[in-house]
């Protein structure tokens, strides 16, 4: 009833009382017109067996068997009369017609009266005495008082009667009664539903129309059709239907909105814009769908920014955040639209390059990382030089699955991290897990090199490009590390390896002992000879690295005018105070200061004055450009000339072909080392060539 609607109240309230009023009066001369149905049925049994009874007695007393048949087959042919029997007093059968149902038992029992005295189902018996009478009076048209009662029952007769007639009879009454029912009903809806609806159509109307606006449809309206209060309802809901679908337009459209930028949120890194992890492997996966099927293989480039810990430990997370959006643009310029960078966490990138076989892939990559080696990245009065390894990861119709591919790379990026950094790495043989595992035990690993004499000390040869230099042998030392069934890792990852897990001073002593060890056995021959050698920049901020070196040329007795000490201008840059405190001690000691990667940075001239170097490294950004334009050469020649008023010597690194190392001597380069100086070999054996080289002048 609660789920009802107005038309069907309405309709209920009509035609409830009705239809109660119908059935209890068609029920009630229903069940009366069946009642004398019966009445009549039982009527007419009685009545044929007392006619019956009386007009027998003759035939039974005369024993006239034909007179006494007749009468059953008389009997028998009334309507509804199914059999008839006539008996004798002992219950003998002296005539019957129709088939008699009646059991011997209640054929043979004694009556006193007319009466019924059987019924079923489908018939009903009634049974009389036949009495013998002492008179001569005729039964049907003579009186009989009480004087004249019969003295003798000399038999009895027995009428059944089918009741299927009377069964027929009830039926066609019900069917009667039900017709009527029927149409007065019909006749009563009828009404009810013109009056249900003339009331309720105007509100049905504003119910679908509110049902239609909650599903959806704000250009719901409802003709105003009615008068007096349904025509104020109807008037106002068109008008509340109008505000609702404005206010439905204008905020589906900032839902779409919403749902655009959650979208790209959900496939984009939110602080660069980038592809997110999730969007660039999806892409892999797709690229790599497509490769299986036939199409074009790829390339994929993991790239791991060098020193972005240096910049978020100097100057916060504020300047990571904005150093990584910059190095997205400066990545994303030098990339196809058909390409995808993604930002795949930290400080990490992923590029997959589409349709890019391996030999266009790799200059792709040494592009990019030349790019991130020029960059410089400024943070209120801070510059840093940041870099980037590179890994790369052909892609073809072997590869199963994205894992492989970001494994492959994420390790050939790894590789080239141990390899020295700012370079560009192919994947090796050797599963990602394990690199990973090696590379993630850097304690152990450089404890035991140390300890077993796997940490190879290398000189690089610097040659003198100008005349009137001294000519007394000098180096810049290096070290690699062996591992079995590994390549070399270079120094600068050592370096980073030894900051990170609190092994910086034993790997600077290393060095400093077998420089000053050096120094001592040429000074014991009064042979000059120089050894650069680079420092962490834990050695630079701890005073124990000043006393060390103290202690070792004491205890040697040596001056400290061979050793020279190099750190990078970044280095420089966000520790002064410190660089300006070690630089005056290693000075007093007789030491020389070098500063490294120079030229990188606006701070650059800056620095000379502040520590006072007695040589600066030129920055490979500076040398590496020479030729090709009018611009890098003049900021060469800026820097050559500034060094050169305060007496402080140029060395030139990288310096690969003699093409290159004829523009450094006429550019006025002091110093230079490279492949075209001479190679790179361990320190034992450039010192023992340094020393034969002396004895033999």
């Amino acid at each position: 009833m609660n789920n009802a609607t107005l038309r069907q109240r309405l309709l209920l309230l009509t035609l409830l009382p009705g239809v109660l009023i119908t059935a209890v009066l068609v029920l009630y001369y229903s069940m009366n017109g069946i009642s004398a149905l019966e009445t009549e049925l039982r009527a007419k049994g009685l009545s044929t067996v007392r006619y019956l009874a009386p007009i027998s007695e003759y035939g039974i007393i005369s024993g006239q068997m034909d007179s006494i048949y007749g009468l059953v087959q008389a009997a028998i042919q009334e309507p509804g009369v199914k059999a008839a029997i006539i008996v004798n007093q002992r219950g003998r059968t002296l005539a019957v017609s129709g088939r008699i149902s009646l059991p011997a038992d209640i054929i043979r029992q004694q009556l006193t009266a007319p009466q019924q005295v059987a019924e079923s189902k489908s018939w009903i018996a009634f049974g009389a005495p036949v009495i013998r009478t002492q008179n001569d009076k005729d039964p049907l048209f003579d009186f009989v008082g009480p004087e004249d009662t019969p003295q003798e029952t000399i038999g009895h007769v027995f009428v059944e009667l089918d009741k299927e007639e009377l069964a027929a009879r009830q039926r066609e009454l019900l069917q009667r009664s039900l017709v009527i029912v029927l149409l007065g009903l019909g006749l009563m809806a009828a009404f009810a539903i013109f009056m249900a609806d003339r009331l309720a159509q105007p509100l049905q109307r504003l119910a679908r129309a509110v049902r239609s606006m909650s599903t959806g449809h704000f250009d719901t309206r409802v003709p105003t059709l009615s008068t007096g209060e349904l025509r104020v309802l109807e008037e106002g809901f068109n008008d509340m239907a109008a505000h609702i679908e404005e206010a439905h337009r204008s905020m589906q459209t900032r839902i779409e909105e919403a749902t655009a930028q959650l979208l790209f949120q959900a496939r984009h890194d939110a602080l660069t814009g980038l592809a997110n992890r999730r969007e660039f492997e999806l892409r892999l996966d797709k690229a790599l769908a497509g490769v299986h099927a036939g199409g074009a293989e790829f390339s994929v480039l993991y790239i791991d920014l060098d020193r972005f810990k240096t910049v978020n430990d100097a100057c916060g997370h504020l300047a990571g955040d904005e150093l990584l959006r910059q190095i997205s643009l400066l990545f994303q310029g030098r990339l196809r639209e058909e390409d995808t960078l993604g930002r795949l966490g930290g400080d990490e990138f992923g590029i997959l390059l589409a349709n890019c076989q391996p030999a266009k892939a790799r200059q792709i990559a040494d592009e990019l990382c030349a790019l991130a080696a020029e960059y410089r990245f400024v943070w209120q009065d801070k510059i840093f030089a940041i870099g980037a390894s590179i890994g790369i990861a052909p892609v073809t119709r072997e590869v199963r699955d994205t894992q492989e591919i970001l494994s492959r790379s994420d390790a050939a990026c790894l590789q080239a991290k141990e390899q020295g950094r700012n370079q560009v790495c192919e994947p090796t043989t050797q599963p990602y897990t394990e690199r990973r595992k090696d590379h993630g035990n850097w304690a152990s690993r450089l404890s035991s090199a140390l300890a077993e004499g796997r940490l190879i000390v290398e000189a690089i040869p610097i040659r003198a490009l100008q005349a009137e230099l001294p000519g007394s042998p000098i180096a810049e030392l290096t070290a690699r590390l062996n591992e079995p069934g590994q390549p070399p890792i270079a120094l600068n990852a050592l370096i980073d390896a030894a900051e990170r897990y609190d092994m910086a001073s034993t790997f600077d002593h290393h060095f400093l002992e077998t420089a000053i060890n050096a120094l001592a056995r040429t000074a014991e021959h009064q042979r000059p000879m120089r050894c650069l050698l680079p420092l962490s920049r834990n050695a630079i901020s701890s005073p124990k690295t000043g006393d060390f070196i103290a202690s070792q040329l004491g205890k040697h007795g040596i001056a400290g005018d061979g050793l020279y000490l190099m750190f990078s201008e970044e280095i420089s840059t966000h520790h002064t105070s410190q660089i300006i405190e070690f630089s005056r001690r290693m000075r007093e000691l007789g030491c020389q200061i070098v500063l490294t990667e120079f030229g990188g940075g606006i701070s650059s001239f800056s620095l000379l004055r502040t520590i006072g170097p007695s040589h600066v490294r030129l920055s490979s950004s500076l040398t590496r450009g020479i030729g090709d334009g009018v611009s890098s050469t003049a900021l060469l020649r800026a820097i050559l000339e500034i060094a050169a008023e305060q007496r402080i010597y140029s060395i030139a690194q990288e310096a690969d072909d003699t093409l290159l190392l004829d523009q450094l001597r006429r550019l006025g380069v002091a110093y230079a080392h490279g492949k075209a100086v001479a190679p790179r070999e361990p320190f034992d054996a450039w010192f023992e060539g340094a020393v034969m080289r002396g004895r033999t002048r």
